[in-house]
């Protein structure tokens, strides 16, 4: 007759969990920023609703500078920003979006443009100031609108963006 095999666990075994912390992850979330590292590569999923992405953007360089430097932005913080390149996951619904916001801030600007030179050919003083200020309003409506993640810190060991939207973050993991 043999022995039945003891089942409990032996108490003078080596512990058989990793010792080693697991490889860093190349983007986590912070709150409602998503921090990444140079070169790194985001989920091929939206920034803004988390739906799968058909394709990325186009991978592009995005620039940052302390907000106090606006006052000289024109001579320092040119010379001052830090740049990276990242390629942001975009679904066709987000894609449409910002594509309709840049239409309407080129289609304001050039409308608003013309509209400055007509009031400046019938020396129409109001028309002017609306082509001018039409034109500035489109600007910012076009850029502010178009914009999918943006910069909020770049720094040698990782790059910070906001504009990402809840459901892209919730899927990653925080710190």
């Amino acid at each position: 007759m043999s022995l039945p095999k003891p089942t409990a666990a032996n108490p003078y075994a080596p512990p058989r969990a990793a010792v080693e912390a697991p490889p860093p992850q190349n983007c986590w979330r912070e709150g409602k920023i998503l921090v990444l590292r140079p070169g790194s590569a985001l989920p091929a999923r939206c920034v803004k609703c988390n739906a799968p992405a058909t394709q990325p953007m186009r991978e592009r360089r995005i620039y940052w500078h302390h907000p106090a430097l606006l006052l000289l932005y024109l001579i320092v913080a040119v010379i001052v920003r830090k740049s990276a390149k990242v390629a942001i996951g975009i679904c066709p619904d987000h894609q449409f979006r910002r594509r309709m916001f840049l239409a309407v801030g080129w289609g304001g600007v050039a409308l608003c443009t013309l509209a400055g030179f007509v009031g400046a050919s019938a020396n129409r003083g109001e028309l002017i100031a609306f082509g001018i200020l039409g034109a500035l309003l489109a600007i910012i409506v076009g850029m502010v609108g178009s914009r999918i993640a943006y910069p909020a810190r770049i720094t040698k060991e990782e790059i910070r963006l906001k504009g990402c939207g809840a459901p892209f973050l919730d899927s990653l993991q925080s710190r």
